[in-house]
C-alpha cells in the first residue's frame, strides 16, 4: 500500500475545505450583519462587517505572496510574512525575506495603509525632504521610486498604480540584486 497518494490526497481535501470555511465564514459574517442591520442591530452589525472584511484581507494577502518572483541565481527565499493591522484604519502587509550565504534582502509590500501612503507622497511632493533624508528619485516598472542609503542600510521605496507601497531593504553590496527583485515583482495583480 502506497501511503503517499493518499496523503496527498488528504492534504488537497484540507486545503480545499480551509477555502471553502474561508468564503463560507465570510459569507455567514456578511448574512449575518444584513439581519443585523435590519433588525437595526447597528453596531453588531457593523462588527459582523468589519470581521467579513478581515477574512476578505486575510484571503487577499495570501494572494499577495503569489507575487514575490523567484529567488535570484545563489540566492534563497524564506516563506512570506504577513502582518494586518486595524490602527488608523484596515492595513496590512506582506514580508518575504531573500538571502544568501551573507547577505539579505526584505521586500514588504504594504496595502491599504493610508500612512505609508501619505509619508511616501509626502517625500515625492517635496524634493528638500527627500534631499534632506538622503533620497534620491529613480524608476521603478515606469513608476518613481525613492532609493536612499542610511546607517549602510540601502532602501528602495515605491508605489505601485493600485496604492500598494513597497519597500526592499539591504546591504548598499546588495543594490543591483534589489534593484532585479523591484522590477520582478508582479505588481499588476495589487
Amino acid at each position: 500500500m502506497n501511503v503517499q497518494p493518499k496523503l496527498f490526497a488528504a492534504c488537497l481535501l484540507c486545503i480545499s475545505t480551509l477555502a471553502v470555511a474561508s468564503e463560507a465564514d465570510i459569507n455567514q459574517a456578511i448574512a449575518s450583519a444584513k439581519a443585523q442591520y435590519q433588525a437595526n442591530e447597528l453596531l453588531p452589525a457593523a462588527a459582523q462587517l468589519d470581521y467579513a472584511a478581515a477574512l476578505i484581507r486575510q484571503e487577499k494577502a495570501e494572494q499577495v505572496k503569489n507575487y514575490f518572483p523567484p529567488a535570484p541565481a545563489g540566492w534563497k527565499a524564506e516563506p512570506s510574512d504577513v502582518t494586518t493591522a486595524s490602527i488608523f484604519g484596515s492595513m496590512f502587509s506582506v514580508t518575504h525575506r531573500y538571502y544568501n550565504n551573507t547577505q539579505s534582502v526584505y521586500v514588504n509590500i504594504t496595502l491599504e495603509s493610508p500612512m505609508a501612503l501619505q509619508s511616501f507622497h509626502m517625500m515625492l511632493s517635496n524634493p528638500s525632504v527627500l534631499t534632506l533624508a538622503g533620497g534620491r528619485l529613480i524608476k521603478v516598472q515606469g513608476m518613481q521610486a525613492i532609493q536612499k542609503i542610511d546607517n549602510n542600510q540601502f532602501e528602495l521605496k515605491f508605489r505601485t498604480k493600485n496604492g500598494a507601497v513597497i519597500t526592499l531593504e539591504g546591504d548598499p553590496e546588495v543594490q543591483s540584486t534589489i534593484l532585479a527583485l523591484a522590477n520582478a515583482l508582479d505588481t499588476s495583480q495589487l
